[in-house]
């Protein structure tokens, strides 16, 4: 799957170096300053159909070292996982990788939410 991380879910104030204005006053959820950690990020993904599905970041975290960030597709039900480089591109983890750092998630950060 094709994939690129930005920050332009929300169309403008979005923090993606288009030629929005941003005023900060009232700031809350939805103004997509890219104050509010990871909200208004988005990952695009190419089906086989070549469709593109902007799925939102839903949670970011680190385990042993490396960045992961999850997406979810939001016409299902489905989870992405990522290990985000130092460049900020996504990459799949292999199979193996996928296994411990999905059953970390799973059995430790859930349980601390």
């Amino acid at each position: 799957m094709d994939n690129e991380l930005n920050k332009c879910g929300c169309g403008e104030n979005c923090g993606c170096d288009h030629d929005h204005d941003h005023n900060h006053e009232g700031c809350g959820e939805g103004c997509g300053c890219g104050e509010h950690e990871h909200e208004h990020m988005v990952v695009d993904l190419e089906d086989d159909n070549g469709n593109v599905i902007s799925c939102p970041i839903i949670d970011a975290f680190e385990y042993e070292g490396e960045e992961y960030v999850l997406a979810q597709d939001p016409e299902g039900d489905s989870i992405y996982l990522f290990r985000a480089t130092e460049s900020g591109e996504l990459v799949v983890p292999d199979e193996a990788e996928f296994d411990k750092v999905a059953d970390y998630y799973s059995n430790v950060l859930a349980d601390e939410e």
